[in-house]
């Protein structure tokens, strides 16, 4: 039992260490890492340079302060001149390449900066005992790259193993050694732990970023739609089929309207209430959503009026679905034995104007009223 309470124990420690590791939500990984890479590729286009004019500054007017390391610091600058090019491509045309690429072409060069920064600490020990350059280098990395926890502290220890396994050949007091050892490996795990701290801050804000940017887009979304319905609102149906109109001259495609209106729906206000007539004007929005294709467009136009728009499609297709949910509707058990039908009018766009289309599509769903109701009228006038 106890050897069971261990494990269980273990487990929920590594479950935890596990969920600290990879908190970004898995639908939003693959746009995190492209983020991530992206702010990435700007930093090393900022470090490159101030490491460039910096050591070309230190090399310029303090040569005689570094004369041990000036081939190491000539180097340097040789490489980031070399390296900036491809930095920079793929900092401006990251989409362009492969996310690997770009991650190893970032990956590269921070092993680079904490290598110079190492050797940096380690050339002149017989003069001096410090490492400055390698403390500055892994907390620069750490505050100003972001890097996830399992390759920074694969990519800190490994440098830290160089600097452990190198410094006795620079630095001949074994004390001096020891101090310098512990005090860098103290650094390494600050350095990590800062680290992940930093990337763990990105991965809340970025999360909290996109939430907030779901919210607007419902919060959008609701405000364009019939709040009883879900449909688009009257405003929003009439933008969208101006919106059709234009890609329908556009493409040369056909483009139908249908409108549709219930039938005495004051009377079934005025008989059963109007908690009732809400539920018939809900339960027909449903019946549309349902039998409708996916490609078109549906709005509550008015109070229990319902626009339909077809995209690419001509009007004896339209009569179609028009008759599938005139029937569906009339064959549909309503609340309270509620018998409802519908009414409607079928147009096709022959270079109108949103206003003379939806004209055109009103007055046929009168005449289908005037023609005795439950029918639609389209254009060539044959009743269904």
């Amino acid at each position: 039992m106890s050897s069971y309470l261990t494990c269980n124990k273990w487990g929920i420690i590594v479950k935890n260490v596990i969920d600290l590791i990879t908190r970004v939500p898995k639908e939003m990984k693959e746009e995190f890492s492209r983020n991530v890479c992206q702010e990435n590729s700007f930093r090393f286009v900022m470090i490159s340079l101030i490491l460039m004019i910096s050591e070309s500054i230190l090399l310029v007017f303090f040569r005689g302060s570094i004369f041990n390391t000036c081939p190491l610091v000539i180097s340097f600058i040789i490489f980031n001149i070399l390296y900036f090019p491809l930095i920079w491509k793929t900092y401006r045309n990251q989409e362009k390449y492969h996310k690997y690429f770009v991650r190893c072409v970032q990956f590269i060069y921070i092993v680079a900066v904490m290598l110079f920064g190492c050797a940096l600490s380690i050339l002149p020990q017989n003069q001096f005992a410090s490492i400055n350059p390698y403390i500055m280098a892994v907390f620069g990395l750490s505050v100003f790259v972001y890097t996830p926890p399992v390759v920074s502290s694969i990519l800190f220890f490994s440098v830290y193993f160089v600097f452990f396994l190198a410094l006795p050949y620079y630095q001949p007091n074994p004390q001096a050694v020891e101090i310098l050892r512990i005090n860098a490996l103290i650094m390494n795990i600050l350095g990590w732990i800062m680290s992940r701290m930093v990337y763990r801050m990105k991965i809340m804000s970025f999360t909290d970023k996109k939430t907030i940017e779901e919210i607007n887009l419902e919060l959008k979304d609701l405000v364009m739609r019939d709040s009883m319905t879900l449909l688009l609102n009257h405003e929003n149906i009439f933008l969208r089929l101006t919106d059709e109109i234009e890609r329908a001259k556009r493409i040369h495609y056909p483009l139908s309207l249908i409108m549709i209106d219930i039938d005495h729906f004051k009377e079934i206000n005025d008989r059963f209430g109007h908690q009732a007539g809400d539920d018939v004007i809900i339960k027909v929005a449903q019946i549309l959503n349902s039998t409708c294709r996916t490609t078109d467009v549906i709005g509550r136009y008015g109070g229990d009026e319902f626009l339909i728009i077809m995209p690419d499609t001509k009007s004896e297709d339209a009569v179609v679905l028009a008759e599938r949910i005139r029937n569906t509707i009339e064959k549909t058990n309503f609340i309270k034995g509620i018998e409802v039908t519908v009414s409607g009018g079928i147009t096709e766009f022959l270079q109108e104007s949103s206003e003379e289309l939806i004209s055109s599509v009103d007055a046929k769903l009168y005449r289908a009223k005037e023609n005795g109701r439950n029918r639609f009228e389209y254009e060539n006038r044959t009743d269904l």
